[in-house]
């Protein structure tokens, strides 16, 4: 029977052992004696004990003597060298391998044991796993193929095992599209910032426990977000003008949050923001961020006051979908490479529709909807879910 044109003669190599210097420098000089071409190493040392895997192209008729001399280095290294030599498909498509990334401020052997469970359920087979990160959180990494299933339907099988255990994780494509450009689009209040500007705004109006109590609603999804957002600006008719200004000295970013803003543009992500609060007040803030794209509400003024009144159109959950759907278009960005950050549920509709869509530190009712959660102090994780490492 021919074999088939995609297919190769290929070994597999697994040294394990005391790791110490020379040991890499040592398989490849071996190697280098031979016709062989490198297709994927990795290495892993934990404890001192090292693990480095090497999946080469071969030709067959060296496959004894590479192993011959594989069995001297074993002798001299005083390792482990195992290897497996077979005639395999070199050129699989890994566009359809899938990338879960679980973080958390600690990660038990429980939530792993569920994610692998539900994995296997579906059918999937889980090719690697490594940690990627310490900080701001301890983040594991697992590559996965799972036929015939949509990333949507995975990522609504996984996200029930991360509420069930209580951890934080995110299904990605794999392959180039993971490395491709995107937009990241975020909330404002509660988000990017620590605060919620209309409850500042509130603070200097003598109103502020009516309108933190609305406020607390509407984010919960109690009540309909654009009654209880007119409701709250009418509660603010008559503050002076330049309490404006006041309050924008009064914000603060959320930790972690120019952290991301920062990688992002480096790695040539376009950043937005779209918010249920006030231009007025946080124009300034991101232009000083650079950012790309941003969208909010407008107060009304007149004779150097608020008149309790808004302009323009309400931005409500709705007008935060197609906000993040102009942006997307509008650098000509396929929704799948979409990023959409949030906590309240104002958010769900843009979280719904971003190929990754997170709940930052979200209202219970915005957790249990949304596909990934992320439960930290520091909005710099989401570069985590998003497989950058920094």
């Amino acid at each position: 029977m021919p074999i088939d044109k995609n297919e190769s003669f290929t070994g597999l190599i697994l040294v394990s052992g005391q790791d110490r210097p020379g040991i890499t420098q040592s398989l490849m000089s071996t190697l280098s004696e031979f016709a062989v071409n490198i297709l994927d190493i990795e290495q892993l040392v934990i404890r001192d004990r090292l693990l480095l895997t090497v999946l080469i192209t071969l030709d067959e008729a060296h496959a004894a003597a590479i192993a011959s001399d594989l069995d001297l280095l074993q002798d001299k290294l005083q390792l482990d060298i195992a290897i497996d030599f077979v005639q395999t498909n070199i050129n699989q498509d890994a566009s359809d391998n899938l990338r879960v990334v679980i973080v958390g401020s600690e990660i038990k052997p429980v939530g792993l044991s569920a994610v692998a469970s539900e994995i296997a359920r579906l059918g999937g087979n889980i090719t690697a796993i490594k940690r990627t990160a310490r900080n701001p959180v301890i983040a594991i990494e697992m590559n996965l193929t799972i036929p015939n299933d949509s990333i949507k339907k995975v990522q609504e099988a996984l996200t029930s095992v991360a509420i069930n255990n209580h951890i934080d994780l995110a299904v990605e494509p794999g392959g180039s599209l993971r490395r491709s450009k995107r937009i990241v689009i975020l909330d404002m209040d509660s988000t990017l910032i620590e605060q919620e500007v209309i409850d500042l705004l509130a603070n200097h109006s003598g109103k502020s426990e009516a309108v933190s109590e609305l406020t607390r609603k509407a984010m919960n999804g109690e009540i309909d977000f654009k009654s209880a957002l007119v409701e709250r600006v009418g509660l603010l008719k008559g503050l002076p003008e330049n309490i404006l200004e006041v309050v924008r000295k009064e914000i603060t970013f959320t930790k972690g949050a120019k952290v991301l803003i920062a990688e992002l543009h480096k790695q040539g992500h376009k950043v937005g923001v779209v918010s249920g609060g006030f231009i007025n007040v946080i124009e300034p803030l991101l232009k000083d961020l650079n950012v790309h794209f941003f969208r909010a509400n407008k107060l009304q003024t007149a004779n150097g006051q608020l008149t309790g009144e808004l302009e323009g159109p309400i931005i409500d959950a709705a007008a935060k979908r197609k906000a993040l759907e102009e942006f997307a278009k509008q650098e000509n960005v396929s929704l799948d490479q979409t990023v959409a950050i949030g906590d309240g549920a104002n958010d769900l509709e843009m979280i719904k529709t971003a190929g990754l869509g997170i709940a930052f530190n979200a209202k219970p009712k915005v957790a249990a909807s949304a596909n990934t959660t992320l439960n930290t102090a520091d909005l710099s994780a989401v570069l985590l879910l998003m497989g950058i490492y920094i």
